[in-house]
């Protein structure tokens, strides 16, 4: 248990908060950001909606390395380098294609008849969007969001090399225990046992919620 104190004490509550505020900021905006965008794909799209949503995946797909040279060079100019607002941004636009392109798939499963029925009684697109699809795709919403949740509390490449000691995520604190005079493995090891604690139990909850609300509407 040495080691668990070791590496709670050496600044794990520190990195723990910038991964919760960094992670939960940028899925919010995300899917702020791509919920109405997938509604749109998904009843009404367009002659080059396919175009649209494959360029929006193309840029997720994008290596890391091929961009970081340019976007370290702009985020110093602009003072984002170790940042959370920096990071957020960073985040942000990583999640968006994902966002976008579940969500379409759920919305999609949501019948086209509900969304007529509502237009055709004068509701407008916005109380449809919020009092209609979004509630019958709380189950979709809530796995893309525990996605996103699991992909962005472990990204590591844009962290460390945007980030230092002030607004570093937890992979960064992990990476800290190798050093010049060698490695901490054990203290390294309670570190990453930390880490992934609270994704595991928000993925336990979620998963019971998940499959009540899948299961739902199995009877009718």
């Amino acid at each position: 248990m040495a080691h668990y104190w070791g590496a709670l004490t050496g600044g794990y509550l520190h990195y723990l908060g910038n991964t919760v505020i960094a992670v939960v900021s940028s899925i919010v905006l995300a899917m702020a950001l791509a919920l109405p965008a997938s509604y749109k794909l998904a009843f009404f799209p367009g002659r080059k909606s396919n175009d649209l949503l494959f360029f929006a995946l193309s840029t997720r797909f994008m290596p890391g390395v091929a961009v970081i040279v340019p976007l370290f060079l702009l985020y110093s100019r602009m003072g984002l380098i170790d940042s959370l607002f920096g990071l957020v941004v960073i985040y942000t636009a990583l999640n968006i294609p994902i966002a976008l392109w579940l969500m379409r798939s759920f919305f999609r499963d949501v019948p086209f008849e509900l969304v007529e029925a509502a237009l055709s009684e004068g509701a407008p697109h916005r109380v449809i969007f919020l009092k209609i699809v979004t509630p019958l795709s709380k189950a979709g919403f809530a796995t893309t969001a525990f996605l996103l949740l699991i992909l962005t509390w472990n990204e590591f490449f844009f962290a460390v090399n945007l980030t230092g000691q002030g607004a570093g995520t937890l992979p960064v604190y992990m990476a800290s225990f190798f050093t010049t005079e060698g490695q901490s493995w054990a203290r390294m090891s309670a570190a990453a046992v930390m880490a992934i604690l609270p994704v595991l139990l928000i993925g336990w909850v979620a998963s019971r919620s998940l499959v009540k609300e899948l299961l739902a509407g199995a009877v009718k």
